[in-house]
Order: C-alpha cells, then structure tokens, then sequence
C-alpha cells in the first residue's frame, strides 16, 4: 500500500508537468512574432514535460496497484466491455507511448478479443473494441500458430502462405501478416500468390472484410 504522500507527489508531478507544456505554449501565443526555430524548440519543451508527465502518470498507476501499462489497458477496457474507446483514451491509462504494442500483445499473445480500425471496417484506426470479458481461446491458438509460421524456414510468400491456409476460411488482418512475414513489405507476396492462381480475396472483393484484411479460399 502506498502512503498518501507518494501518492500526491505523483499526482502532482503530472499536473505541473502538464502545467509546464501549457506554459510553453502560452508563451509563444503570446510572441509578437514566432520564428521556426521558436516553434521547433517550444515544441521540444512541451515534448519533455509531456513525457513526464505520462511518467507521473505512469507512477500514479502503480502506486494505486494497478500494475504496468498492460494490465491497465485491460482493466480499463474491461471495463468498458462492448464499448468503442479512443486511441488517446488509451494512451492516457496506459501511461506510456508505446501503449499500442501492449493492445497488440493482449490481442495476440493472451487471446483478449480487441479490435480496431484494422480488424473492423466500421471502426476507425484509432478506436478499439473489448468485444467480450473472457479471452478468446482461438485468438490465441491463432497467435501461436503465427508464432510457429514466424519461426519456419522459407521465403516471405511461403509464411504468408502457410498461415492463409492455416486460418482460412478465416481473414488474416495486417497485423496477423506483417508479423508472420516479418516484415512491413509484405504486400507484393499476396500479389504474387494471387497471380500463380491463388483465390485471395481482400476487402475491393470482399466488403465484409476490413482494409488490409485477406482471406483465402481454398
């Protein structure tokens, strides 16, 4: 348990560092005249004081025993099962920049039912989704045989492929293949697969599919 203390320090290290980065501003608002260079190092400063304060921010979080990023991004979506909820919503639970990673992590590695813009065409690419309070065990098989897939010998299109078949006849959305193929340049396979005759449909063909979604019909 934390001692109140800890925790209004923390508290307030966030707002004054928020403080700090509205400063910032304010005074170059109030410029009679703001060059690039002004802009470009106002702009640094209210970088730092907002990197302190997601760092407060951070610290608040675990001071209270809500544990690292991840486990407060689920908390929070747990408890807003069924609801659509902002990237920037997010990125202030989670307290750090890097708060996509843990979505994906918790999507793909422990099987959370979590999607977004790149899994649902009628969400933005900032919006997410808990679509249910239990994890979904084939979500989670799904990232294992990616991992496996990941981890063979062959080429780019082979991984891509495997793991096409693996799931059909189910999608497999961007981020299913960029991290099969490992790598961002993924995109010339699908087209080389489809051109030796493979039945890949993506959402031009297949309007129930998000963008960047393929699926496979064997």
């Amino acid at each position: 348990m934390c001692s109140d203390d800890e925790l209004r320090t923390a508290i307030a290290g966030a707002r004054d560092a928020l403080t700090a980065a509205i400063s910032h501003l304010d005074k170059i608002g109030t410029a009679e005249r703001v060059t690039e260079d002004d802009w470009q190092d106002a702009s640094a400063a209210v970088g730092l004081s907002m990197a302190l304060h997601r760092e407060n921010m951070a610290r608040v979080g675990v001071l209270l025993g809500l544990g690292g990023a991840q486990k407060r991004l689920l908390r929070y979506l747990l408890r807003h099962v069924g609801q659509v909820v902002s990237g920037p919503e997010l990125s202030g639970v989670a307290g750090i920049a890097e708060w996509p990673r843990r979505i994906r992590e918790l999507r793909v590695e422990e099987g959370w039912p979590i999607e977004s813009g790149v899994q649902r065409s009628t969400l933005r690419p900032d919006e997410y989704i808990l679509l249910r309070g239990e994890r979904d065990e084939e979500l989670a098989r799904k990232w294992q045989l990616a991992s496996d897939i990941r981890r063979s010998s062959g080429t780019v299109r082979d991984r891509i492929l495997a793991f096409l078949k693996a799931v059909s006849p189910q999608a497999a959305d961007r981020d299913d293949l960029e991290y099969v193929a490992k790598s961002g340049t993924w995109k010339p396979a699908i087209g080389d697969l489809r051109d030796e005759g493979w039945d890949i449909r993506s959402a031009d063909e297949d309007p129930q599919l998000a963008p960047g979604s393929y699926r496979l019909l064997l």
